[in-house]
């Protein structure tokens, strides 16, 4: 991980407010509509739409996997059986966001996820950085990653979701079907939990330290 991902985890460990709240039906465009239908061309236009964001959400939670690409086609086979029931209460990212998230939740069963996580790949790495930074923040990473393995699956995602994709706590909440709240506990025990294994491990502390996880 570069210098610039560990300022935009930073970022996101401060920035954590409540996102808005849609009208109910407000986002029942045409395109969604004719794919509520059924229209073939308005789910394939949808799919390739959320591909990068379903796919960036899935390696955020599960890291690098053989089985990515079937992980990604069974969110939107979901997606397809789900879309008639969809009533347009909240954006139609959220809604596929839930469901990269049941899907995410279920292949974090412990006979179906692989135990080693390995790290994101590199930016390009600007002129100033050092490869001796680089492989310590990957490290970090990498450590990071096999401590949350060590946490129960809905603590894991929504601290995930928070710290390593950016998102707030309200859009996480809809993404998993809780209360704004409950999504708030189970990030802060989840900080909670990492600081006890980072007790041990130099690494995770110092990754955790810069991090200002409290």
């Amino acid at each position: 991980m570069s210098s610039g991902d560990i300022e935009s985890v930073e970022r996101a460990l401060r920035a954590v407010e409540a996102a808005p709240e849609s009208q109910p039906g407000s986002n029942l465009t045409p395109i969604v509509e004719r794919a509520r239908a059924g229209e073939r061309a308005a789910l394939e236009q949808i799919a390739r739409q959320e591909l990068p964001r379903v796919q960036r959400l899935l390696y955020r939670l599960l890291g690098r996997r053989g089985d990515m690409e079937d992980l990604v086609q069974t969110v939107f086979l979901e997606m397809c059986r789900a879309l008639p029931g969809f009533r347009g209460d909240s954006a139609l990212s959220t809604f596929i966001g839930g469901i990269t998230v049941r899907v995410a939740r279920r292949a974090m069963r412990p006979t179906a996820w692989e135990r080693f996580r390995a790290p994101e790949p590199d930016d390009p790495p600007a002129g100033h950085d050092r490869p001796d930074q680089n492989a310590i923040a990957q490290e970090q990473l990498r450590r990071v990653r096999a401590a949350l393995e060590n946490i129960s699956p809905n603590k894991r995602i929504a601290f995930s979701l928070w710290a390593f994709d950016g998102q707030e706590v309200a859009a996480i909440a809809a993404q998993m079907g809780a209360s704004v709240p409950a999504t708030r506990s189970r990030i802060y025990y989840a900080q909670k939990e990492l600081k006890a294994f980072a007790v041990e491990d130099p690494y995770l502390r110092e990754l955790l330290e810069v991090s200002d996880v409290g």
